[in-house]
């Protein structure tokens, strides 16, 4: 086998979408905001910050679980499903009061194995979310993994393991060969 070069297009993994630079930044600021900015300095900002970069981060999650679960590949079709699935959760839980405390509850429960390691904790405690409707300007942030399956090149898109043995990679290689070479 030979190493990807200038003709030979990056071998995917299914579910990499999730290792995106918009999908990985929003992971992290979501992580530092969460565990270190918000007891520093909490407040409106951090909050923001908070929905922001969930927001930009979960469709890509959403969409990396449905191509290993499926073996199907991204489709902008795809990824606008998963950005509205994404902002329609969020602003369920925003908005109706019996979303928010489900949400509550079952973040807490999730967490509690995290939370007796780290702290002690001896019982799941709801996780606090402050309901507060100017939090929905930061669904634009969903549409991110819209635009980032849209910007993806032909050559990105042939996956490792398709059923036909690669045979649409190397349709698409030939395909990109002039007559004669």
């Amino acid at each position: 086998m030979t190493p990807p070069g200038p003709t030979t297009p990056p071998r995917r993994v299914r579910g990499d979408l999730v290792l995106h630079p918009v999908a990985l930044v929003g992971l992290a600021v979501l992580l530092l905001n969460d565990h270190v900015l918000k007891a520093a300095a909490p407040g409106w900002v951090t909050g923001k910050l908070s929905d922001v970069a969930g927001l930009a981060f979960f469709p890509f999650l959403l969409l990396a679980a449905r191509e290993v679960l499926t073996r199907r590949a991204p489709t902008v079709r795809s990824a606008v499903v998963a950005a509205a699935l994404t902002a329609g959760v969020f602003t369920a839980i925003k908005v109706v009061d019996g979303a928010r405390a489900a949400y509550a509850a079952v973040v807490g429960m999730l967490r509690f194995p995290a939370d007796a390691l780290l702290s002690g904790a001896r019982a799941p405690v709801d996780v606090v979310v402050v309901p507060d409707a100017r939090d929905l300007l930061a669904l634009v942030a969903c549409a991110a993994v819209v635009g980032v399956v849209a910007r993806r090149r032909p050559a990105d898109r042939p996956l490792i393991g398709l059923p036909d043995g690669g045979g649409a990679r190397r349709a698409a290689q030939g395909a990109a060969r002039t007559p004669g070479a």
